[in-house]
């Protein structure tokens, strides 16, 4: 297909179907988008009216803990105690009455007050207010089954809400109602029981003041409704009294913290939202018909549909005007960048004219230009990298020979065996000899008689324990071999496999063998092999570049050797190169390394 077809095509898959996608799928999520508008800005709603009535309530448990340590309810309990007669017993609660009146004007909420003494005995005190309110005897009260929680709560407030334990507030209008266990200040002991009903205007006023807060909008419905679903306030005062389930199957009520979702309530589409007030769980809902949103919904489908087709009009313009002139240009750039990607680096593109095709072009060139630099200037870091990486692991190496081998002949010098000094000596010459030699790279023979004069300076020092084979095929000998490459893997089977094994149990055996393309090195021992644990350390260790404090130290205790072999072998030679271990506790440990042929400088 052609060009222009392809961007004809492409123009209407990517532009014109995605927009007129993009308007389908406006239309169709903006009520969505609509209804979490308003479920965030009910939130905020609820969050305030919340607070307003928390605020209301704690404001009436301060009230009540002063009137709690009050004289007019301390006293009138404790004299309660100790009437002698009927005619004295009437005048004293009456008396005691008239001082409780004192409670009812410390706050306008406040409608009733009711005392009982352990005795029995009750003091009411009330407002003009016409109430309905009639207590029930203090018996009634005992045998009632929030007395015991009142009692548990041991003079903490237990709040009733309008309409719930009706056989015990039995009011109308509906009261907010307060029972408190009193205790004497001196003793602690129980001197009665405090009831105290507040009126509900203050709270319905707060929920009436956020029913309509913009001139335009539909009223919002609020409700105060139990754990259980009774409504004991409602705003519009249509539904106090009834069960919230009558009305919506979203049991609104249950809701932990905020929830808002769209139902029917009453019959209507409505977006109903609840609050807990963490009072009694209790629960602040707000109701309000969905169909009083959708006027704003259909302006912004229109504004949608609007900046659709201004778009697909632009679009088309766009690509009449400018797409076709332009094509060419990023063909012939696209041309240039698939050769790049060849590794042709010295393509540049030329360009005529003033737009910004030019300035692709030239960034294009200069681009080219950059990469070349780059891969040349990673190129050499690289190098440099590895070389000095590799000078880091010969210098931990080098320390780890010296010491091992003085600490062997340190041990003979104060045993006085002078014969065995000399051969180690000389042994020690040959190792000195190859771990200084120039170059990085040794024939294979140097290697081998490196490790021999190691392994047997090793065994002088530990008593014959262990024996060693060296099997090296003659045609391998003039090869070439990093230096202090296999020296490492000999110490780790003798300091690490040999624990506990009496004199000549250990077996080291060397193997060398030569392959089409490769060398290939085996290094066995019979020792008490390596834990799978052991063995992911190495592996995850096998970094050149980790930091370690005293690594020529601290090498043998934690394979150090072998990490430093592995990574010089992988950076010497590459990742078709290198080091594998094969171990099993109780098994003893396989090193296979593999190099490639190469005589190197040495011939």
């Amino acid at each position: 297909m052609n060009l222009r077809p392809k961007l004809m095509l492409a123009f209407i898959c990517l532009i014109i179907i995605p927009m007129i996608g993009l308007g389908i799928f406006s239309f169709l999520n903006s009520e969505r988008l609509l209804e979490k508008k308003y479920s965030e800005q009910t939130e905020i709603s609820l969050r305030a009216v919340g607070g307003n009535i928390r605020y209301f309530f704690r404001e009436l448990d301060q009230l009540s803990d002063g009137n709690l340590t009050s004289s007019e309810v301390q006293d009138t309990l404790k004299y309660s105690t100790r009437t002698t007669n009927d005619a004295s017993t009437l005048i004293a609660i009456n008396q005691a009455e008239k001082e409780m009146k004192r409670i009812l004007f410390q706050h306008p909420a406040v409608s009733f007050v009711v005392l009982y003494a352990k005795d029995g005995t009750m003091f009411r005190s009330f407002r003009n207010d016409p109430i309905t309110f009639k207590p029930i005897s203090f018996d009634m009260l005992k045998q009632h089954s929030l007395y015991k929680e009142v009692t548990r709560l041991g003079g903490r407030p237990l709040w009733i809400g309008p309409y719930e334990q009706r056989e015990l507030t039995n009011v109308d209008p509906p009261l907010f109602t307060q029972l408190r266990v009193v205790r004497d200040m001196e003793t602690l002991n129980d001197l009665g029981v405090m009831v105290t009903q507040y009126k509900t205007e203050e709270i319905s006023s707060m929920l009436k003041a956020f029913q309509n807060p913009q001139a335009d909008a539909v009223e919002t419905r609020y409700l105060i409704v139990n754990k259980s679903g009774l409504i004991m306030l409602d705003s519009k005062s249509k539904f106090d009294g009834h069960n919230i389930n009558e009305q919506t199957d979203s049991l609104p009520q249950l809701t932990n913290s905020y929830n808002s979702s769209r139902v029917e309530f009453e019959g209507v589409d409505s977006l109903v939202s609840s609050y807990q007030l963490d009072r009694n769980e209790w629960t602040l809902v707000s109701v309000k018909p969905w169909n009083s949103l959708t006027n704003e919904n259909v302006r912004f489908v229109q504004w949608i549909g609007m900046i659709t087709v201004l778009g697909l009009l632009s679009a088309v313009l766009f690509n009449v005007f400018f797409v076709n002139r332009v094509a060419k240009s990023i063909i012939k750039v696209v041309r240039k960048m698939r050769l790049v990607e060849q590794g042709l680096l010295d393509i540049r593109v030329t360009a005529q004219g003033k737009d910004e095709t030019v300035l692709l072009a030239r960034s294009f060139n200069s681009m080219v230009e950059r990469i070349g630099n780059l891969l040349s200037e990673v190129r050499r870091e690289q190098a440099r990298k590895q070389h000095a990486e590799m000078m880091l692991m010969q210098a931990q190496i080098k320390p780890h020979f010296l010491f091992n081998t003085l600490e062997s002949i340190n041990a003979l010098a104060a045993q006085n065996e002078g014969a065995k000094i000399m051969l180690m000596v000389r042994r020690l010459s040959v190792m000195l000899r190859t771990s200084m030699h120039h170059s990085e790279e040794i024939r294979i023979n140097q290697e081998i008689e490196h490790v021999r004069s190691y392994l047997e300076i090793q065994k002088y020092r530990f008593e014959e324990l262990f024996t060693y084979q060296l099997n090296v095929a003659p045609e391998t000998l003039d090869f070439t071999i990093l230096k202090l490459t296999l020296q490492p893997l000999v110490e780790n089977s003798i300091q690490h496999g040999f624990e506990g094994y009496e004199d000549g149990q250990g077996i080291i055996t060397l193997d060398v063998a030569a392959e089409p393309h490769q060398i290939v090195i085996m290094v066995r021992d019979n020792g008490r092999g390596m834990s799978s644990g052991v063995l992911t350390r190495l592996a995850a260790g096998a970094n050149p570049s980790s930091k370690q404090s005293n690594a020529a130290e601290i090498g043998e205790s934690r394979g150090l050797g072998l990490r430093n072999v592995a990574d010089r072998l992988r950076i010497h030679y590459g990742p078709a190169f290198g080091m594998w271990i094969c171990s099993q506790e109780g098994s003893g440990t396989v090193i296979r390394c593999v190099i490639p042929k190469s005589r190197g400088d040495q011939l």
